[in-house]
């Protein structure tokens, strides 16, 4: 079980993911991805660094705790720096670590939360590590405390006994220079898609790893050609876990070993037993190990890697005083990324003008999480009688 210990400096990045969500999604508090992204061990918790207040301590220590499956692990009102949480939690860790946790990427609240026996996430990560066999490190661009993040980047690196590094602060040119033979450059495909556009260049033998949302064939070839020989793509799900991958673009996924088909759904075969999924995803199945993705089945679009909801989001918007009536549209761009559209209808009275249009945006600024907010907004005549 050494394998799998949590570090207290991999558990100092855990718990900065987990704070930016729970502070950008529970508290409504701005923070930029450079930010978040540069919070370390020695972030201090309270003033001058992350600045939890007494409240934000609380419910942020509890998050931590639901995360591990270790209540009681972290007195809120002591720490000063993040590492201080960390030291806790790796010490609670290697006594009794049965179960974790995860929150679904644009869902709030404890309800949202998914818990997975410790053993079946171990399991994932050691597919991952078969997968990932013959790296020399792992370079991560994604944050770690997502279950297929943390399984990839976290878990599956301390199998294989290699370095993971954490680059989501590195320009550019950085990430350029640092990349070396033998690397696994992990990043979801909206990201990919900016390293590709901004001319980044893989040395030899460095492979691509991307999951959270599809793939597009047109990105892969653009990878292929920026010098990533092999790529592979990760499917699963918080809900699910580790499910399949794809090292071609065009085959379809492969289910792991530790998963089979059960008619239109899929079995986990957990050390302790078997646990039956009905996937969040159509799936249409080749033969019994392989399947191609179809579309969802709970309405969910993906912006930048998070689940959406657009059906939610109008009703977050409607809610606004001055709007009658609002649906949401997603529009897909030729470069492949989602964008959220919002059409809407003022109440009768309400002047349309730049300044009710800042007003409705400002108003999606404090209600809704990044990927939520429409990027583009129309605007109909109001009806009578509204």
């Amino acid at each position: 079980m050494n394998a799998f210990t949590i570090s207290s400096q991999q558990a100092a990045k855990v718990i900065a993911g987990i704070l930016f969500d729970e502070l950008s999604g529970e508290f409504k508090r701005y923070i930029d991805f450079l930010t978040a992204a540069s919070w370390t061990g020695d972030t201090p918790i309270g003033a001058n660094g992350i600045g939890l207040d007494a409240a934000e301590r609380a419910h942020c220590a509890a998050a931590v705790e639901r995360f591990f499956g270790l209540e009681g692990a972290i007195d809120p009102t002591l720490g000063a720096v993040v590492a201080d949480w960390a030291d806790r939690i790796e010490t609670a860790a290697m006594r009794d670590l049965r179960r974790l946790r995860f929150k679904p990427g644009g869902r709030s609240g404890a309800a949202a939360v998914v818990e997975h026996a410790a053993a079946a996430v171990y399991k994932d990560a050691a597919a991952a590590a078969n997968l990932l066999h013959g790296r020399r490190r792992i370079v991560s661009l994604v944050a770690p405390h997502g279950l297929i993040a943390f399984v990839t980047t976290v878990l599956a690196a301390n199998l294989l006994r290699i370095e993971s590094i954490d680059a989501r602060g590195r320009a550019l040119d950085e990430l350029r220079d640092m990349l070396q033979f033998g690397d696994a450059l992990v990043a979801t495909p909206t990201i990919w898609r900016y390293l590709i556009s901004d001319g980044l260049r893989a040395p030899d033998n460095v492979i691509g790893v991307a999951f959270g949302e599809t793939l597009a064939p047109e990105l892969g070839a653009e990878m292929r050609k920026s010098g990533f020989g092999a790529i592979r793509e990760l499917y699963g799900s918080t809900e699910t876990g580790l499910v399949a991958w794809r090292d071609t673009l065009s085959e379809p996924f492969t289910l792991f070993e530790h998963w089979r088909r059960d008619g239109d759904g899929i079995v986990r075969v957990n050390p302790v037993g078997e646990t039956a999924f009905s996937s969040m995803d159509q799936l249409d199945w080749s033969d019994t190990r392989s399947f191609r993705l179809g579309p969802r089945r709970d309405g969910a679009v993906q912006v930048g890697a998070v689940n959406v909801f657009p059906d939610q989001i109008a009703a977050t918007i409607r809610a606004h005083p001055s709007v009658a009536a609002c649906e949401v549209a997603v529009m897909r761009q030729a470069d492949g990324v989602n964008r959220l559209v919002a059409r809407l209808r003022l109440k009768r009275g309400e002047q349309l003008n730049e300044r009710a249009a800042r007003d409705i945006d400002a108003w999606c600024r404090t209600q809704l999480r990044p990927p939520e907010r429409p990027r583009i907004y129309s605007f109909e005549e109001p009806v009578a009688g509204e």
